[in-house]
């Protein structure tokens, strides 16, 4: 199989295509591929703004394209002969930025984006002509293509920063371990935490209204109806206002597919109904506690270089920093990945309804199955594509229930195998599985196999989630679950990284999961050994 880069067919000579689990797990729409592909015109925007382009296209994945819907993220294999100083080149620059990074990201990246995620509210679809919408619509993706290369520039620095400190407290303190070095930036109350305390706040204002908690235990999810009751309009008025800055959150994934709370507030209320009766450490206790523990991980890393006032001062500076701009790893998840995507959503189904009374389809969502130069050509010359849909959306469900090799192209040395990718007659179900630990803890409860956001609702307090992957926006169920299993992703993934945040026993990487274990049946984790044992 050769993947279509560009309309024809992909060069694969000295690239590895490895489907990417970890950020789109299931197989994507068309528009929602197109999406994924305008993800990938941000690779290398730092390089070529910083470099002119000097470092070449090698040793960094740069390349994204969907084959029979599914992600792959590209990089390559043929390392030239002369290209052994770029890697050491590129930690220069990335350690230059990150001195500047904070006042990049507040002073210029985050306005920036305001003005990007303006420039897409604003296409005036209901009001504008034919050419206004299609010039509108074009410049919405060109804005979110700008949003990726802010994406991956705001993770240059930090990244380099984490991973010099990491190396300096393992190489001082002994025993120590790359995760021991991660929690040295945790306990700061960045927007993720700030969400979290919003959910905190509103899940309180429930339980003090006797009446609006009783409704919410029954079921009640609709704002109209917790209104008018009793306490009903200052929660209404609590939940527009989180809405208002945190509503972008909730998607499970990178796919346009997936709505966000502010199309979906229902989700949140059932969210919140899951904190009326049971009682959780709160985010500030938390926060508080892990940045405790931090000092006392960096007490230990000073003991160590006590004779060595250099490498102290350099550690102190590497902490500092680190502190500083490591929490955007996650925030810029906040920010752009799931900011962006609920904005670039929205704007569809705008354009989707827009299509609708045109006669081109029947109803909004079915805009996911045209491509963004399609949806383009039909706002200028509306005609009937209502066949077209049907039949993509045919292909789009037959392609979910397959599972596409891990792998394209030139394959790594030792492709890994997992048994999402064996026949079934391969499928094993042994009593241990394995991964890695990704935070400490030993819990058991029952497994609850998570895909999507549209299966948040099923997570209880308790439960051990079992899913694909994770992003920051699975958050509020962080925070009321046993523990977390993830198929794919390593120990300084998304998953792993939050999971620790919030305290969460997690093991990362383990094959198969979804497969091998059943919904419902108890298992108990170790964060600490990676293992996961079904009862």
């Amino acid at each position: 199989m050769r993947p279509a880069i560009n309309g024809g067919e992909a060069q694969l000579d000295g690239v590895t295509w490895e489907r990417d689990d970890e950020h789109m797990p299931f197989a994507l729409a068309p528009l929602a591929a197109d999406y994924v592909r305008a993800i990938g015109a941000g690779f290398g925007g730092w390089e070529r703004k910083y470099t002119g382009g000097a470092f070449g296209d090698f040793r960094q994945a740069y390349w994204y394209e969907v084959v029979d819907g599914y992600a792959y993220i590209g990089h390559r294999a043929d390392i030239p002969a002369d290209a052994s100083d770029v890697d050491e080149r590129r930690r220069a620059l990335a350690r230059a930025r990150a001195e500047v990074t904070s006042q990049w990201w507040n002073e210029e990246a985050l306005p920036e984006l305001a003005r990007l995620y303006e420039r897409i509210a604003a296409v005036p679809v209901e009001g504008g002509n034919h050419t206004e919408v299609t010039v509108g619509w074009t410049a919405a993706w060109k804005a979110f293509e700008a949003t990726q290369e802010i994406h991956f520039e705001s993770t240059l620095g930090p990244m380099q920063v984490l991973d010099d400190l990491s190396e300096l407290y393992r190489a001082t303190v002994s025993g120590s371990t790359a995760i021991d070095a991660d929690r040295l930036t945790y306990g700061v109350a960045h927007e993720f935490i700030q969400a979290e305390l919003g959910v905190e706040r509103l899940a309180t204002l429930l339980a003090v209204s006797p009446d609006l908690a009783d409704a919410v235990r029954r079921g009640e999810r609709s704002l109209a109806q917790l209104q008018s009751l009793p306490g009903g309009i200052p929660f209404e008025q609590a939940f527009d206002a989180f809405l208002a800055q945190h509503g972008h959150l909730g998607q499970s994934a990178d796919d346009l597919s997936l709505a966000s709370w502010v199309e979906v507030p229902q989700r949140l209320v059932a969210e919140l109904a899951k904190r009326l009766d049971q009682t959780f450490e709160s985010a500030a206790r938390r926060v508080e506690r892990q940045a405790s523990e931090a000092r006392d991980l960096a007490d230990q890393a000073r003991l160590g270089l006590a004779g060595d006032p250099d490498a102290l001062e350099k550690f102190e500076h590497l902490l500092a920093l680190g502190r500083e701009i490591g929490p955007l790893m996650q925030v810029h998840n906040y920010w752009i990945d799931r900011k962006a995507q609920s904005y670039m959503r929205r704007l569809s189904l705008r354009v989707g309804r827009r299509l609708v009374d045109a006669g081109v389809i029947s109803a909004p969502e079915d805009v996911l199955y045209l491509h963004r130069v399609e949806v383009a050509v039909l706002i200028e010359e509306p005609a009937d594509r209502q066949a077209l849909v049907a039949s993509r959306r045919e292909i789009h469900v037959r392609q979910l229930a397959t599972t596409p090799p891990r792998h394209l192209g030139a394959l790594p040395l030792e492709p890994d195998r997992t048994a999402s990718d064996r026949g079934p007659d391969e499928a094993v179900q042994p009593v241990i599985l394995q991964g890695s630990g990704a935070s400490a803890g030993i819990v058991a409860g029952p497994a609850r196999i998570t895909g999507s956001s549209d299966e948040f609702d099923r997570i209880k307090p308790g439960d051990i989630i079992v899913c694909r992957s994770s992003n920051p926006s699975w958050v509020p169920l962080f925070t009321i679950a046993a523990g977390l299993v993830t198929e794919v992703g390593g120990i300084l993934a998304h998953a792993a990284v939050v999971a620790r945040e919030f305290g969460l026993p997690a093991v990362v990487g383990v094959a198969g999961a979804t497969v091998a274990i059943r919904d419902g049946q108890r298992i108990e984790i170790d964060g600490l050994s990676g293992t996961v044992r079904l009862l």
